[in-house]
């Protein structure tokens, strides 16, 4: 008795099948598997290599660019402080001003200055009616 054994898996279809399809592509050069050695490498390294570039000047370009404005940051806050500084003492001399204006202004001072130059205080005011011709203040 023989018996025939039929295998009704779809696995050994696939089998069978791969290595069809492998010898149905042609071989194409950019299909190929990687050639090894000095030269693949330096080809396969090749376009990184303006990337990094531009990168890396990029970077560069953004830190002198950053020191740059630090410097220019730092000039100008040292020149405010500079201003606020010089505000402050003429703020100061301002109000030592006007103190000493305020002294020179009171009536005081001024008598005592005129009596220094040998003035001399007037008696009290007289006033004339012009209706009735009386003269009025001063002392009677």
């Amino acid at each position: 008795m023989t018996t025939t054994r039929t295998d009704t898996r779809r696995t050994g279809e696939r089998k069978a099948s791969a290595p069809r399809r492998a010898a149905e592509r042609p071989a194409s050069p950019a299909v190929r598997a990687p050639a090894r050695g000095p030269a693949a490498a330096a080809r396969a390294r090749a376009p990184r290599i303006p990337f990094v570039l531009l990168i890396l000047c990029l970077l560069g370009g953004a830190l002198v660019s950053l020191l740059l404005l630090r410097g220019v940051i730092a000039q100008e806050a040292f020149a405010i402080s500079s201003l606020q500084t010089q505000n402050r003492e003429l703020s100061y001399e301002e109000q030592s001003l006007r103190g000493s204006v305020a002294h020179l202004e009171t009536s005081e001072r001024i008598a005592e200055e005129a009596e220094g130059m040998g003035m001399e205080q007037g008696d009290a005011p007289q006033f004339l009616d012009p209706d009735s011709g009386e003269v009025t203040g001063g002392t009677d």
